[in-house]
Protein backbone atom coordinates (compact mmCIF):
# COMPACT_ATOMS: atom_id res chain seq x y z
CA UNK A 1 0.00 0.00 0.00
CA UNK A 2 1.60 3.30 -1.06
CA UNK A 3 0.20 5.87 1.54
CA UNK A 4 2.36 8.07 0.47
CA UNK A 5 0.57 9.22 -2.73
CA UNK A 6 -2.38 9.33 -1.39
CA UNK A 7 -1.32 11.96 1.38
CA UNK A 8 -0.09 14.15 -1.41
CA UNK A 9 -3.38 13.22 -3.16
CA UNK A 10 -5.42 14.96 -0.11
CA UNK A 11 -2.74 17.94 0.31
CA UNK A 12 -3.42 18.32 -3.29
CA UNK A 13 -7.45 19.02 -3.20
CA UNK A 14 -7.98 22.24 -4.21
CA UNK A 15 -4.75 23.28 -6.12
CA UNK A 16 -4.41 23.03 -9.48
CA UNK A 17 -3.08 19.49 -9.55
CA UNK A 18 -3.66 15.91 -11.40
CA UNK A 19 -3.04 11.84 -10.91
CA UNK A 20 -1.26 10.64 -14.01
CA UNK A 21 -1.50 6.65 -14.46
CA UNK A 22 0.44 5.07 -17.07
CA UNK A 23 -2.01 2.76 -18.60
CA UNK A 24 0.51 1.82 -21.54
CA UNK A 25 3.45 -0.44 -22.35
CA UNK A 26 6.07 2.03 -20.38
CA UNK A 27 5.55 1.60 -16.83
CA UNK A 28 1.92 0.46 -16.72
CA UNK A 29 0.17 1.24 -13.08
CA UNK A 30 2.67 3.98 -12.15
CA UNK A 31 1.79 7.42 -11.27
CA UNK A 32 2.68 10.44 -11.11
CA UNK A 33 1.58 13.74 -9.69
CA UNK A 34 1.90 16.94 -11.30
CA UNK A 35 0.89 20.25 -9.52
CA UNK A 36 1.17 24.07 -10.73
CA UNK A 37 3.29 22.09 -13.86
CA UNK A 38 5.85 20.85 -11.22
CA UNK A 39 6.26 17.07 -10.71
CA UNK A 40 5.64 16.46 -6.78
CA UNK A 41 5.56 12.76 -7.09
CA UNK A 42 6.04 9.96 -8.61
CA UNK A 43 6.06 6.14 -8.15
CA UNK A 44 9.61 4.26 -7.25
CA UNK A 45 11.28 2.52 -10.28
CA UNK A 46 9.19 5.06 -13.16
CA UNK A 47 11.00 6.91 -15.42
CA UNK A 48 8.38 8.20 -18.29
CA UNK A 49 6.87 10.64 -16.34
CA UNK A 50 10.05 12.68 -15.84
CA UNK A 51 10.83 12.47 -18.63
CA UNK A 52 8.03 14.14 -20.22
CA UNK A 53 7.80 16.46 -17.48
CA UNK A 54 7.13 19.22 -19.60
CA UNK A 55 4.06 17.43 -22.96
CA UNK A 56 2.32 16.28 -19.32
CA UNK A 57 2.10 20.02 -17.44
CA UNK A 58 0.36 21.35 -20.30
CA UNK A 59 -2.83 18.94 -20.22
CA UNK A 60 -5.51 19.98 -18.42
CA UNK A 61 -8.40 17.89 -18.39
CA UNK A 62 -9.64 14.42 -17.23
CA UNK A 63 -9.54 11.55 -19.45
CA UNK A 64 -7.29 9.06 -21.16
CA UNK A 65 -4.71 10.94 -23.36
CA UNK A 66 -1.74 9.07 -25.53
CA UNK A 67 1.53 11.30 -24.73
CA UNK A 68 4.55 10.19 -26.61
CA UNK A 69 3.84 7.01 -27.32
CA UNK A 70 2.15 5.96 -24.22
CA UNK A 71 -1.48 5.71 -23.52
CA UNK A 72 -2.40 7.88 -19.86
CA UNK A 73 -5.25 8.45 -17.61
CA UNK A 74 -5.59 12.24 -16.60
CA UNK A 75 -7.49 13.38 -13.16
CA UNK A 76 -7.73 16.40 -11.30
CA UNK A 77 -7.88 16.26 -7.83
CA UNK A 78 -11.19 18.02 -6.54
CA UNK A 79 -12.19 19.11 -3.28
CA UNK A 80 -15.59 19.40 -2.11
CA UNK A 81 -17.38 22.13 -4.21
CA UNK A 82 -18.51 24.91 -2.39
CA UNK A 83 -20.82 28.16 -3.10
CA UNK A 84 -19.89 31.22 -1.14
CA UNK A 85 -23.08 33.46 -0.96
CA UNK A 86 -22.37 37.01 0.08
CA UNK A 87 -25.49 38.24 1.53
CA UNK A 88 -28.73 36.38 2.39
CA UNK A 89 -31.62 37.91 1.06
CA UNK A 90 -34.91 35.70 -0.46
CA UNK A 91 -32.39 34.87 -3.32
CA UNK A 92 -29.64 33.04 -1.08
CA UNK A 93 -32.12 31.40 0.63
CA UNK A 94 -33.65 29.64 -2.53
CA UNK A 95 -29.88 29.04 -3.81
CA UNK A 96 -29.24 27.54 0.02
CA UNK A 97 -31.81 24.93 -0.46
CA UNK A 98 -31.07 24.35 -4.21
CA UNK A 99 -27.69 24.53 -3.75
CA UNK A 100 -27.54 21.34 -1.29
CA UNK A 101 -29.71 19.15 -2.89
CA UNK A 102 -27.10 19.41 -5.77
CA UNK A 103 -24.40 19.00 -3.53
CA UNK A 104 -22.27 21.65 -3.02
CA UNK A 105 -21.74 22.85 0.44
CA UNK A 106 -23.53 26.16 1.44
CA UNK A 107 -21.44 28.88 3.12
CA UNK A 108 -23.18 31.76 3.71
CA UNK A 109 -21.69 35.58 4.95
CA UNK A 110 -23.67 37.94 6.21
CA UNK A 111 -23.59 41.20 8.46
CA UNK A 112 -26.94 41.34 9.98
CA UNK A 113 -27.99 38.94 12.64
CA UNK A 114 -31.61 38.50 11.37
CA UNK A 115 -30.56 38.00 7.97
CA UNK A 116 -27.56 35.54 9.13
CA UNK A 117 -30.30 33.29 11.02
CA UNK A 118 -32.29 32.69 8.06
CA UNK A 119 -29.88 31.39 6.16
CA UNK A 120 -29.21 29.08 9.02
CA UNK A 121 -33.28 28.29 9.12
CA UNK A 122 -32.40 27.35 5.12
CA UNK A 123 -29.62 24.98 6.19
CA UNK A 124 -26.52 26.41 4.82
CA UNK A 125 -23.57 24.21 6.11
CA UNK A 126 -21.81 27.36 7.29
CA UNK A 127 -22.88 30.60 8.38
CA UNK A 128 -20.31 34.02 8.93
CA UNK A 129 -22.07 36.53 10.58
CA UNK A 130 -19.85 39.43 10.18
CA UNK A 131 -18.35 41.66 8.11
CA UNK A 132 -18.02 41.13 4.27
CA UNK A 133 -13.98 42.33 4.36
CA UNK A 134 -13.50 40.47 6.75
CA UNK A 135 -15.11 37.26 6.56
CA UNK A 136 -13.77 36.63 3.38
CA UNK A 137 -10.29 37.13 4.35
CA UNK A 138 -10.46 34.21 6.72
CA UNK A 139 -12.58 32.36 4.28
CA UNK A 140 -10.60 28.96 2.58
CA UNK A 141 -11.35 29.69 -0.71
CA UNK A 142 -9.74 26.67 -3.47
CA UNK A 143 -10.40 26.11 -7.62
CA UNK A 144 -13.57 24.63 -6.41
CA UNK A 145 -15.10 27.50 -4.80
CA UNK A 146 -17.92 29.23 -6.76
CA UNK A 147 -18.66 32.95 -4.78
CA UNK A 148 -22.27 34.74 -5.26
CA UNK A 149 -22.59 37.62 -5.10
CA UNK A 150 -26.33 39.72 -3.50
CA UNK A 151 -25.22 41.67 -1.28
CA UNK A 152 -27.76 44.63 -0.52
CA UNK A 153 -25.89 47.52 -2.20
CA UNK A 154 -22.84 48.41 -4.17
CA UNK A 155 -20.43 49.74 -1.98
CA UNK A 156 -20.86 45.82 -0.31
CA UNK A 157 -20.17 44.38 -3.63
CA UNK A 158 -17.20 46.47 -4.13
CA UNK A 159 -15.13 44.71 -1.05
CA UNK A 160 -16.59 41.59 -1.64
CA UNK A 161 -15.08 41.78 -5.28
CA UNK A 162 -12.04 43.51 -3.70
CA UNK A 163 -11.46 40.20 -1.30
CA UNK A 164 -12.22 37.26 -3.56
CA UNK A 165 -10.00 38.24 -6.96
CA UNK A 166 -7.29 38.07 -4.24
CA UNK A 167 -8.29 34.13 -3.71
CA UNK A 168 -8.10 31.31 -6.38
CA UNK A 169 -11.82 30.53 -7.41
CA UNK A 170 -13.65 28.81 -9.90
CA UNK A 171 -16.75 31.35 -10.77
CA UNK A 172 -17.47 34.96 -9.43
CA UNK A 173 -21.09 36.39 -10.03
CA UNK A 174 -22.39 39.50 -9.42
CA UNK A 175 -26.20 40.55 -9.24
CA UNK A 176 -27.31 44.40 -9.56
CA UNK A 177 -28.77 46.11 -12.36
CA UNK A 178 -26.12 47.03 -15.38
CA UNK A 179 -25.95 50.77 -13.63
CA UNK A 180 -24.93 49.36 -10.57
CA UNK A 181 -22.64 46.32 -11.43
CA UNK A 182 -21.45 49.29 -13.71
CA UNK A 183 -20.20 51.52 -10.77
CA UNK A 184 -18.99 48.53 -9.19
CA UNK A 185 -16.66 47.24 -11.87
CA UNK A 186 -15.38 50.86 -12.61
CA UNK A 187 -14.30 51.16 -9.10
CA UNK A 188 -12.18 47.57 -8.97
CA UNK A 189 -10.52 48.74 -12.20
CA UNK A 190 -9.71 52.13 -10.66
CA UNK A 191 -8.02 50.28 -7.85
CA UNK A 192 -5.64 48.35 -9.84
CA UNK A 193 -7.36 44.92 -10.91
CA UNK A 194 -6.83 44.33 -14.47
CA UNK A 195 -9.09 44.33 -17.48
CA UNK A 196 -8.59 40.23 -17.06
CA UNK A 197 -10.09 39.82 -13.79
CA UNK A 198 -12.89 41.75 -14.42
CA UNK A 199 -13.85 39.76 -17.39
CA UNK A 200 -14.10 37.06 -15.70
CA UNK A 201 -16.90 38.09 -13.33
CA UNK A 202 -20.43 36.42 -14.22
CA UNK A 203 -22.38 39.65 -14.92
CA UNK A 204 -25.59 39.71 -15.00
CA UNK A 205 -25.16 36.86 -12.94
CA UNK A 206 -27.31 33.73 -13.93
CA UNK A 207 -28.82 32.14 -17.25
CA UNK A 208 -31.05 34.48 -19.34
CA UNK A 209 -34.13 32.38 -18.63
CA UNK A 210 -36.58 35.43 -17.58
CA UNK A 211 -36.47 34.74 -14.20
CA UNK A 212 -38.87 36.85 -11.61
CA UNK A 213 -38.89 35.09 -8.63
CA UNK A 214 -36.10 34.60 -6.02
CA UNK A 215 -36.59 30.75 -6.97
CA UNK A 216 -36.26 31.08 -10.91
CA UNK A 217 -33.26 33.65 -10.05
CA UNK A 218 -31.59 30.95 -7.78
CA UNK A 219 -32.20 28.64 -10.17
CA UNK A 220 -30.58 30.54 -13.36
CA UNK A 221 -27.45 31.29 -10.99
CA UNK A 222 -27.36 27.48 -10.36
CA UNK A 223 -27.48 26.33 -13.83
CA UNK A 224 -24.92 28.90 -14.74
CA UNK A 225 -22.60 27.32 -11.66
CA UNK A 226 -22.93 23.72 -13.31
CA UNK A 227 -21.88 24.70 -16.62
CA UNK A 228 -18.77 26.44 -15.49
CA UNK A 229 -18.52 23.38 -13.17
CA UNK A 230 -19.06 20.49 -15.74
CA UNK A 231 -17.16 22.55 -18.93
CA UNK A 232 -14.10 21.85 -16.80
CA UNK A 233 -13.79 18.04 -16.91
CA UNK A 234 -13.06 17.33 -13.96
CA UNK A 235 -13.48 13.97 -12.53
CA UNK A 236 -15.96 12.71 -9.42
CA UNK A 237 -13.23 12.64 -7.41
CA UNK A 238 -13.07 10.97 -3.73
CA UNK A 239 -16.27 10.67 -1.76
CA UNK A 240 -16.49 11.33 2.05
CA UNK A 241 -14.22 8.89 4.09
CA UNK A 242 -12.28 7.88 1.01
CA UNK A 243 -8.88 9.04 1.38
CA UNK A 244 -8.93 8.74 4.90
CA UNK A 245 -9.63 5.41 5.44
CA UNK A 246 -6.68 4.37 2.71
CA UNK A 247 -3.72 6.25 4.45
CA UNK A 248 -5.60 5.54 8.23
CA UNK A 249 -5.75 1.84 7.17
CA UNK A 250 -3.57 -1.59 6.76
CA UNK A 251 -6.25 -3.64 5.42
CA UNK A 252 -5.67 -4.77 1.75
CA UNK A 253 -8.11 -2.42 -0.61
CA UNK A 254 -8.64 -2.04 -4.36
CA UNK A 255 -9.91 1.03 -5.81
CA UNK A 256 -11.71 0.79 -9.04
CA UNK A 257 -11.60 3.75 -11.26
CA UNK A 258 -14.08 4.32 -14.37
CA UNK A 259 -11.34 5.80 -17.14
CA UNK A 260 -13.79 5.75 -20.01
CA UNK A 261 -17.00 4.87 -20.96
CA UNK A 262 -19.01 4.91 -24.96
CA UNK A 263 -22.69 5.44 -25.19
CA UNK A 264 -24.26 5.94 -21.69
CA UNK A 265 -23.41 4.68 -18.40
CA UNK A 266 -24.77 5.47 -14.95
CA UNK A 267 -21.97 7.29 -13.85
CA UNK A 268 -18.77 9.61 -15.24
CA UNK A 269 -15.41 8.86 -15.78
CA UNK A 270 -13.36 9.50 -13.02
CA UNK A 271 -16.50 7.83 -10.48
CA UNK A 272 -14.57 5.65 -8.26
CA UNK A 273 -15.52 2.85 -5.47
CA UNK A 274 -13.20 1.72 -3.26
CA UNK A 275 -13.02 -2.18 -2.00
CA UNK A 276 -11.59 -3.77 1.08
CA UNK A 277 -10.92 -7.02 2.02
CA UNK A 278 -13.56 -7.50 4.97
CA UNK A 279 -16.39 -7.19 2.04
CA UNK A 280 -17.52 -3.20 2.64
CA UNK A 281 -16.95 -0.56 -0.07
CA UNK A 282 -16.72 3.47 0.00
CA UNK A 283 -18.35 4.90 -2.98
CA UNK A 284 -19.78 3.57 -6.34
CA UNK A 285 -19.24 3.52 -10.15
CA UNK A 286 -22.93 3.09 -10.85
CA UNK A 287 -24.42 0.20 -9.54
CA UNK A 288 -26.35 -2.50 -11.05
CA UNK A 289 -24.33 -5.57 -12.67
CA UNK A 290 -21.25 -3.75 -13.61
CA UNK A 291 -20.76 -2.88 -9.55
CA UNK A 292 -21.47 -6.16 -8.90
CA UNK A 293 -19.27 -7.82 -11.38
CA UNK A 294 -16.12 -5.89 -10.46
CA UNK A 295 -16.51 -5.90 -6.52
CA UNK A 296 -16.94 -9.91 -7.67
CA UNK A 297 -13.48 -9.53 -9.17
CA UNK A 298 -11.59 -7.19 -6.45
CA UNK A 299 -13.09 -9.43 -3.83
CA UNK A 300 -11.74 -12.11 -5.51
CA UNK A 301 -8.25 -10.89 -5.51
CA UNK A 302 -8.43 -9.51 -1.58
CA UNK A 303 -10.15 -12.86 0.03
CA UNK A 304 -7.67 -15.13 -2.17
CA UNK A 305 -4.61 -13.31 -0.86
CA UNK A 306 -3.86 -13.04 -4.56
CA UNK A 307 -0.67 -10.81 -5.78
CA UNK A 308 -2.39 -7.59 -6.61
CA UNK A 309 -1.71 -5.48 -9.20
CA UNK A 310 -3.08 -2.99 -11.91
CA UNK A 311 -5.44 -4.30 -14.47
CA UNK A 312 -8.56 -2.88 -17.00
CA UNK A 313 -11.90 -4.45 -16.49
CA UNK A 314 -14.16 -3.14 -20.02
CA UNK A 315 -18.38 -4.12 -18.69
CA UNK A 316 -20.68 -4.13 -21.21
CA UNK A 317 -24.12 -2.43 -20.22
CA UNK A 318 -26.21 -3.65 -23.47
CA UNK A 319 -25.87 -7.30 -23.20
CA UNK A 320 -29.05 -9.47 -21.88
CA UNK A 321 -27.76 -10.33 -18.42
CA UNK A 322 -27.21 -6.31 -17.82
CA UNK A 323 -30.44 -5.47 -19.29
CA UNK A 324 -32.62 -8.15 -16.93
CA UNK A 325 -30.06 -6.53 -14.03
CA UNK A 326 -31.79 -2.98 -15.08
CA UNK A 327 -28.72 -1.94 -16.43
CA UNK A 328 -29.84 -0.59 -19.96
CA UNK A 329 -27.76 2.68 -20.27
CA UNK A 330 -26.45 0.99 -23.56
CA UNK A 331 -23.05 1.53 -23.42
CA UNK A 332 -19.73 0.27 -22.20
CA UNK A 333 -17.59 1.34 -19.74
CA UNK A 334 -13.46 0.97 -18.60
CA UNK A 335 -12.16 0.47 -15.35
CA UNK A 336 -9.03 0.18 -13.81
CA UNK A 337 -8.54 -1.54 -10.92
CA UNK A 338 -5.25 -1.16 -8.61
CA UNK A 339 -4.33 -1.87 -5.49
CA UNK A 340 -3.75 0.82 -2.78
Amino acid sequence: MNKELYKKIEESKGKKAFVITSLGDKDFGGKAIIQDGELIWESPNTSFFSENLKELAKIDETGVINVAGNRLYFEQICNNKKIVICGAGHVSLALIKMGSLLGFEMVVIEDREEFAAKAKEAGADRVYCEEFGPGLQKLDSDYDTYYVIVTRGHQWDRLCIREILKKPYAYVGLMGSKRRVGFVLQDIKEEGFNQEQVDKIYTPIGLNINSETPAEIAISILGEIISVKNVKKKNAGYVDGMLEKIINSNERMMMSTIIGKKGSAPREIGAKALFIEDGSFLGTIGGGKAEHDIYTEANRILKENIEMKAFILEVNLTDSEASLEGMVCGGRIEVLLEPV
